[in-house]
């Protein structure tokens, strides 16, 4: 049984196409029993692929794609070997919450698309998520 745990949805700007409820018909299509659902840096279609994967009988796991940076600053580091991103997924609502304050943490601070996380701002919010590797 195989279960895609790093979709990118169309709200990943140029690192998904499809929107989330088209990605749930292809995965319950196929068979699959469950679809995770990881956008860069946020949970945006979070709410319509939750809605569609009910729909459709499949699990949806919820996650995001975090960029991190190998800084103490937040801010997105000057070259980008220092920067990665790191598929995180919700495994329960504190999990949700975790997520939630870590994407707020880094939005806050920095132009759109120019946030990172500090790898030690992940210390205590950790709690209910599964990072993937």
């Amino acid at each position: 049984m195989y279960i895609e745990l790093h979709a990118s949805s169309a709200f990943s700007f140029l690192d998904g196409a499809s929107l989330p409820e088209a990605l749930v018909e292809r995965a319950a299509a196929l068979g699959y029993p469950a679809l995770a659902l990881a956008d860069r840096d946020g949970v945006y279609g979070a709410p319509r692929f939750h809605l569609a994967a009910k729909k459709a009988g499949i699990k949806a796991i919820i996650g995001a794609e975090l960029t991190v940076g190998v800084t103490t600053t937040g801010q997105r580091p000057a070259t980008s070997d220092a920067v990665f991103r790191l598929p995180v997924l919700i495994e329960s609502r504190q999990g949700y919450q975790n997520l939630c304050r870590l994407v707020t943490l880094m939005k806050l601070r920095a132009p759109k698309g120019e946030g990172a996380l500090a790898i030690d701002e992940l210390d205590g919010f950790t709690s209910g998520l599964v990072a993937l590797a």
